[in-house]
């Protein structure tokens, strides 16, 4: 529920605020609670700006926080380097290309149990990234049908 609750205010965001004055409205029904997304043993905070892993709170830099929460409120989507740099940097920054690599690389040190072989943040070699959900919680999330067509990493 929260990832598609955050899919709609940043749709709205996007839309209806320009670049300059833009804020995150709060929706009446989260108001008095955390807004928080969960997917497998990974919460990201977004009211605390805070990330929880296995139950431990993790430091996260701004810029890792801007790419994480795109990434997991597209949880089980393909997002773009485009898409991901455009949000962190601005649409303007191309000199901003390989900093999404470390930042990437940074997270997955703070995610993974294994940042050599990843299995939540997963390159799609030539298109983008994706945040993938955890072994056996694509049925709970009601993913089954929907296939990603993305090929495991070697």
């Amino acid at each position: 529920m929260a990832v598609l609750l955050m899919s709609s205010i940043e749709s709205w965001e996007q839309m209806n605020m320009p670049e300059a004055g833009r804020y995150l409205s709060v929706d009446p029904q989260t108001l008095g609670r955390l807004r928080i997304l969960r997917i497998g043993d990974v919460e990201l905070h977004l009211d605390g700006h805070r990330l929880v892993v296995r139950g431990t709170p993790v430091h996260l830099a701004h810029k890792e926080f801007v790419i994480l929460r795109q990434l997991m409120d597209n949880v089980g989507r393909v997002v773009t380097r485009r898409a991901l740099l455009d949000n962190a940097w601005g649409p303007d920054r191309a000199d901003a290309r390989n900093y999404l690599e470390v930042h990437i690389r940074r997270l997955r040190t703070k995610i993974e149990s294994d940042a050599d072989r990843p299995t939540r943040i997963r390159t799609v070699r030539g298109i983008g990234y994706i945040f993938d959900f955890p072994q056996g919680d694509a049925v709970r999330h009601g993913a089954v049908g929907a296939s990603t067509s993305v090929p495991s990493p070697r």
